[in-house]
């Protein structure tokens, strides 16, 4: 190409190279230089605005319906059960048939102890019939009274040996009767531990039998909320299909000991009246009055994160940077958490994606760019 441009008369040959060199050192210094780097744009994050709304003065618990009296029902020997006569969910009946084992061991058992009383009865019946020929004897003289003495004992022994194969065969025909698992009191299976086949010792729990008459419901509490609970013993069971249909309870057991891994306390509300469509197992809300001056800022809880030991919340500055802060929880619910200090009214919460962010982190608002 240079050869090209160097073509010409003399007196353009000094000129030429000197502006196509010029031309081509432009060239190589434009290809040359580098494209300064662009500032990173700044993360789209979900918030909301914490409104000076606190929650009612109201709280809430999700609570779980059972019965007052439910009672793991076993076999008092053990066994093979050979058969199941109900199912979950099966009402019962004071005496009804639950389940059987087998019960050829306590049946040759019983027959055994049949066997020992007839031969105790029988040597019972000797005894007496050489008692009486003894004492005839006696009266005659013709025994001494110590070989009569010696038959009256032989009478009291073999009553002795009556009484207990008598004894015997009560405990063998209980023994026997406790190869059928029968219901102690009215109620509706909740739960069947041991199918047929199983082999299954004397005391195991084969079947819990609950009582649908007396219902109650059972939720957890935080410590703060202990005190509230036992100055408002009275409150109220809503259903969560139908918030307006409302249940009078009272607070009857409040646990003492929290539990050991959610350090919450069961309580254990009584229904007085539960209205026909209240089952077993069904999940209630339970409402009870706060105490006075308590209030809390609910967030969904894709809001939390963890800081070390202590749950923390992002807050967007007004520059639009991040703050991480502390906060205080009140308690945790089903569908967010109440956060009972670290923020206030005006504070713009980060709400999703908490766990990709850093502190001083410029962001943008999602609300900001939607069309």
């Amino acid at each position: 190409m240079l050869k090209v441009l160097f073509r010409g008369s003399k007196a353009d040959y000094g000129m030429v190279p000197v502006a196509a060199i010029g031309l081509l050192l432009a060239m190589l210094a434009g290809c040359g230089a580098e494209k300064a780097p662009s500032a990173p744009e700044a993360r789209l994050v979900r918030t909301m605005l914490v409104s000076d709304a606190s929650s009612p003065q109201l709280s809430q618990y999700t609570a779980e319906i059972r019965s007052r009296y439910e009672t793991d029902l076993s076999f008092q020997v053990s066994g093979k059960i050979a058969r199941r006569a109900v199912d979950v969910g099966t009402l019962v009946k004071r005496g009804d048939v639950l389940a059987t084992i087998d019960s050829t061991d306590q049946q040759l058992g019983l027959d055994a102890a049949k066997s020992a009383v007839n031969a105790a009865q029988a040597e019972l019946d000797r005894a007496l019939s050489e008692e009486a020929r003894y004492r005839d004897l006696l009266e005659r003289g013709l025994t001494t009274r110590a070989a009569y003495l010696t038959q009256q004992t032989a009478v009291k022994t073999s009553q002795s040996r009556l009484e207990q194969a008598t004894a015997d065969l009560r405990l063998s025909e209980q023994r026997l009767s406790y190869t059928t698992l029968r219901s102690d009191h009215d109620g509706v299976v909740t739960e069947v531990m041991a199918e047929a086949g199983s082999v299954v010792a004397a005391g195991q729990p084969v079947m819990n039998v609950a009582r649908p008459s007396d219902l109650e419901a059972v939720f957890d509490v935080p410590d703060g909320q202990i005190d509230a609970l036992r100055s408002n013993a009275a409150l109220q069971i809503a259903f969560l299909a139908n918030a307006d249909e409302t249940i009078d309870a009272q607070v009857r057991e409040i646990s003492p000991s929290a539990d050991p891994v959610t350090r919450t306390y069961q309580v254990r509300a009584s229904i007085a009246a539960p209205p026909p469509n209240l089952r077993l197992g069904m999940t209630v809300t339970v409402t009870l009055p706060r105490g006075e001056g308590t209030s809390s800022i609910r967030l969904p809880s894709t809001a939390l994160f963890q800081s070390g030991k202590d749950p923390a919340i992002w807050v967007v500055r007004s520059d639009y940077t991040l703050e991480l802060r502390t906060v205080t929880i009140d308690r945790y619910e089903s569908d967010g958490v109440l956060i009972a200090g670290g923020l206030n009214a005006g504070d713009r919460v980060v709400t999703a994606g908490v766990h990709r962010l850093a502190d001083g982190e410029k962001v943008r608002l999602l609300d900001e760019v939607r069309p």
